[in-house]
């Protein structure tokens, strides 16, 4: 049984990551936030839209000291991402504020502009040794 042929990625949908921060009274958990924000999507766009915009939220890259997210969406739901974040104004029982941070093209440059992960290649070895 032959493999089945890859789509060439320029045939692909295109990806974009939306960094936010999340400024609240007390910490949040990773799973009010996910359920606070897929509220807030179904509210704005509907099942059929939250289905055609792709959206993901990255659990490895959501970090609970920081308050900071990634969640990856299509490029044409860029804009209803933002505002389905920026609409969230309580999560769990806090109160909170989400705050987008910016939007990349893939996650490297997410990590390295908005959440400050350094890669072991952004090290050198030192001169003398």
């Amino acid at each position: 049984m032959a493999e089945p042929k890859l789509l060439p990625p320029s045939m692909r949908a295109h990806k974009r990551y939306v960094v936010f921060e999340i400024i609240s009274e007390k910490p949040v958990e990773y799973g009010d936030f996910m359920t606070a924000f897929w509220s807030s999507l179904l509210n704005l766009l509907g099942e059929n839209g939250v289905a055609d915009a792709r959206i993901w939220v990255i659990k490895n890259l959501f970090d609970d000291k920081q308050q900071r997210g990634v969640v990856k969406c299509q490029h044409d739901f860029v804009e209803y991402t933002r505002a389905s974040l920026m609409m969230i104004q309580i999560i769990g029982e806090t109160k909170a504020v989400v705050r987008v941070l910016g939007v990349t093209g893939t996650i490297k440059s997410a990590k390295d502009k908005y959440l400050g992960i350094r890669d072991l290649r952004d090290f050198s070895k030192s001169d003398g040794k």
